[in-house]
């Protein structure tokens, strides 16, 4: 069924309005406007050893966070969850302020807190309101430095952790990615993001205040802002409570040409194969993310096939006539990563569908990279990079890494001058580094047609 002209015909409302109405509110609001300069982000240390960053970008919004080097590598056998304990725990009493005059606080100047979690870090942040940023920072700041701990409000806080965990179960992607870390890592970068079952009655106030005592460290975390004045930040950076220390470092080590297979009936297979990668601060992560683009990432058009561009996509189409799913997966954390692949198929077909896509993804070793593919790879990688900045969550997060871990940051526009100068070659060089080591794979749903790892090597 066809449209008809007159539905795809856009007529703004402003044609209704005079012209001359038009003209002098333009004249008007060119003479109101004063244009405010641009700002570079600005990096700072505290004597205390506190690191501060923001970037002033004039928004009526402001956000600020504390970033913590408290990920879930940075836990022992003893304390296995903790990370995920204080995300769920980020509203209970602290220093001067309750539960409750938290909660009742935050709603009355329009700002929401958030706490997340990677295997890296741990991030308190806030979003308000510019003329309320500095009540909302008071409380930010004594929700990340005097945790309380109370032991009535833990328990009772424990169903937030056992809600995430059912919630886990259910999802065999999340089962998959834990699984692949586990494999690859052993402890470190393997341990989950999830608390495991056995540890959730074993959490009590000390322990919890054992593990932020290691970890809440002026060297180790950092205050940074976005729509905050830089000398302002550094003022309420001052008045967080945290213990001195140096900053906790670990290393992790890969290990390779293991699996993880979870039999059950589910008829849909869920699959992730992956070799080493590169962390974040290696020279190698621009041109594995060029890489990524180059097989085919998440899929950017809602319901879209993907076909056109995504390598992945099209091996399996050639195998299989069930629906299915293939995306690259490249994972950078502090010291190194995961590079492979994600694959979601019918199980009676998984054994053509791996063995495609892994064909294509050992491919790129062989040099056969198109000029104008690794073109549109670029590209694909340089609007991603600059959509990310125009999301203030994305854009926070992403000063808040590179501040805590580099003391600095690196600005956008240099960032995209280095994908510019990458070259095919450049991704046949780094393919065969990376494929050097030995896969892992972790498995998931009714294995009976799926192979083993050493059987699609």
């Amino acid at each position: 069924m066809m449209l008809s002209r007159s539905c795809l015909v856009y007529r703004p409302i402003s044609r209704n309005i005079p012209k001359r109405f038009q003209s002098a509110q333009a004249a008007t609001s060119q003479t109101d406007r004063i244009p405010l300069p641009a700002q570079d982000a600005q990096v700072s240390k505290l004597t205390s050893g506190l690191t501060i960053a923001s970037l002033e970008n004039y928004s009526p919004i402001s956000r600020v966070a504390v970033i913590v080097n408290a990920g879930s590598r940075y836990e022992s056998t003893k304390n296995l969850g903790s990370s995920h304990c204080l995300r769920a725990f980020a509203n209970l009493t602290c220093t001067g302020a309750s539960t409750f005059s938290i909660t009742r606080g935050l709603e009355a100047i329009g700002a929401t807190l958030e706490a997340t979690t990677t295997r890296d870090h741990l991030l308190y942040s806030i979003k308000c309101l510019r003329d309320n940023v500095d009540v909302a920072v008071n409380y930010l700041t004594s929700i990340a430095g005097g945790q309380e701990f109370r032991r009535w409000e833990v328990n009772d806080s424990k169903y937030r952790v056992d809600l995430d965990l059912a919630l886990a179960e259910v999802n065999p992607q999340i089962d998959v990615m834990e699984k692949l870390h586990g494999t690859a890592f052993r402890g470190n970068l393997g341990n989950s993001l999830f608390c495991p079952k056995y540890m959730l009655n074993e959490f009590t106030p000390d322990l919890l205040k054992e593990f932020v005592d290691t970890q809440f460290t002026a060297e180790n975390m950092a205050l940074v802002g976005l729509g905050v004045d830089h000398d302002t930040l550094k003022a309420m950076g001052e008045k967080l409570s945290v213990n001195q220390g140096c900053k906790v470092n670990t290393v992790s080590k890969y290990y390779g040409g293991t699996e993880s297979r979870v039999q059950n009936n589910n008829s849909l297979v869920h699959a992730a194969l992956a070799v080493q990668g590169a962390g974040i601060h290696s020279e190698d992560v621009l041109t594995l993310s060029v890489m990524q683009y180059l097989l085919g990432p998440q899929p950017s058009i809602k319901w879209g096939s993907h076909m056109a561009t995504s390598k992945l996509n099209q091996a399996a189409a050639k195998v299989t006539q069930s629906p299915f799913h293939a995306s690259c997966v490249n994972m950078s954390y502090a010291d190194t990563g995961l590079f492979g692949f994600y694959v979601l198929g019918h199980a009676s077909e998984m054994e053509s569908v791996l063995k495609a896509t892994m064909g294509q993804f050992g491919g790129l070793t062989k040099g056969n990279i198109d000029e104008n593919d690794f073109k549109r790879a670029k590209n694909q990688l340089k609007s991603s990079l600059l959509m990310k900045c125009e999301d203030q969550e994305s854009l926070l997060e992403s000063v808040a890494v590179q501040s805590l871990s580099t003391g600095a940051y690196q600005p956008i526009e240099s960032v995209l001058a280095k994908v510019d100068n990458l070259k095919p070659q450049d991704a046949v060089n780094v393919a065969k580094k990376v494929f050097n080591s030995k896969p892992v794979m972790a498995v998931n749903g009714d294995l009976g047609n799926t192979p083993y790892l050493d059987e699609l090597l």
